[in-house]
């Protein structure tokens, strides 16, 4: 790539920082930057933590601008999704999409759970190529839901509280209704943006 040429290697190096903060106290005795890098070396180890970006998208305007020019194109990704709306115990509510075709009669069909970024939703262009990439692998047989933030992607906001980056409880509830209807099926949770933002704090 001509920019990789032009710039050295450090210039690419992603680099781990810990800021201490009194607002935010450590759980137990380590920090996230250790827990990082004990599970992830990869991201400490300075010969391997490299991001190079694609040529044709080297920054985040580049790729933000090219995620908005493919979002009104679901011809070119298309997913079906069948709709049901969550009531939380605090009467809130939020849609909830299950991508097509449904693997109800599988009980043991692993279950995603994606969580989109903020104003983000199943209709997004990064949520239905995710899911398109996971129903190309049917041996698989994984089932993808896509659980929106109450009160928005055209869901009434019927309860004072509304979503941000740190409530964590709708998650919580509806990861719990799962587990009750679904006690076999095993979970995986996967966040864009603030979307994993809340699922890391969950």
């Amino acid at each position: 790539m001509v920019y990789t040429a032009l710039f050295p290697k450090w210039w690419f190096r992603v680099q781990l920082t810990h800021a201490p903060s009194e607002k935010q106290p450590q759980r137990g005795s380590t920090t996230l930057l250790e827990q990082i890098k004990t599970t992830c070396p990869t991201l400490a180890d300075p010969e391997k933590a490299f991001y190079i970006p694609s040529w044709i998208m080297p920054n985040g305007d580049m790729q933000t601008i090219y995620l908005y020019t493919q979002h009104f194109k679901p011809a070119g990704c298309p997913v079906k999704f069948e709709r049901e709306i969550f009531v939380f115990a605090d009467g809130g509510k939020a849609a909830v999409d299950w991508a097509l075709p449904r693997r109800d009669a599988n009980p043991h069909s692993p279950l995603i759970i994606l969580i989109p970024g903020i104003a983000g939703c199943s209709f997004d262009y990064y949520s239905r190529s995710f899911i398109k990439c996971f129903q190309q692998q049917q041996a698989y047989g994984h089932q993808v839901v896509v659980l929106h933030s109450r009160g928005v992607n055209g869901v009434e906001l019927t309860t004072p509280i509304a979503f941000h980056g740190g409530m964590t409880e709708d998650l919580r509830e509806f990861v719990q209704h799962i587990a009750r209807t679904r006690p076999s099926a095993p979970l995986v949770g996967v966040g864009f943006s603030l979307g994993a933002n809340i699922l890391t704090k969950y």
